[in-house]
């Protein structure tokens, strides 16, 4: 893979529609690997975003992986382990697509777009499962990942969780494999 400490290329751009590129200010994505596959491109990067309070400030660090493929359509998404306030806000009637035939799954995930039938048109069972095998231990938003979608685009990552160097390569394997499961169901169709 090749590697960049700043965002030279401006993969920023792609970006900017996730749920975790919108969080906070200052934001800056550094110790950039990049490859470019036929037909694919995937980035692995250190992604850094400042919240401020009147006395604080807070610049969490985390691992991201992003995939572009210009050939895949997925439908916007975002997938997260639920944590107390997603609880809450089921109750005030936010959206949460379920699967009744994995309620592990959709007890311990929040799942979120727009359009509910194309999520569950690639929500195939291996995906499912796969997402399912990665439920973590307490605190869970620490160890199991976000999956979010836009079109061509695919990020994974652990919420403020900045892997050491020798945990790349078992990521960015995860990620891969996530990402090949979204691909072979959009190649289907």
């Amino acid at each position: 893979m090749n590697f960049l400490s700043e965002d030279s290329n401006n993969i920023m751009q792609h970006l900017h529609n996730f749920r975790l590129f919108k969080q906070g200010g200052i934001k800056l994505v550094k110790n950039i690997l990049s490859e470019e596959k036929t037909n694919f491109k995937i980035y692995i990067f250190e992604y850094r975003y400042s919240i401020s309070s009147a006395k604080t400030r807070h610049e969490p660090w985390q691992t991201v992986a992003f995939f572009y493929d210009d050939n895949m359509r997925i439908p916007k998404f975002l997938l997260k382990p639920k944590g107390i306030l997603d609880q809450l806000s089921h109750f005030l009637g936010y959206q949460d697509i379920k699967f009744e035939k994995y309620p592990r799954f959709s007890e311990q995930y929040l799942l979120r777009g727009s359009h509910e039938e194309g999520i569950r048109q690639i929500f195939t069972d291996n995906v499912v499962n796969f997402f399912e095998g990665k439920i973590g231990f307490y605190p869970a938003i620490q160890t199991t990942p976000c999956l979010e979608a836009d079109d061509a685009c695919l990020i994974y990552y652990r919420e403020n969780v900045r892997l050491e160097p020798e945990q790349i390569e078992l990521f960015l394997q995860e990620g891969m494999e996530v990402f090949d499961l979204f691909r072979a169901k959009v190649s289907d169709e």
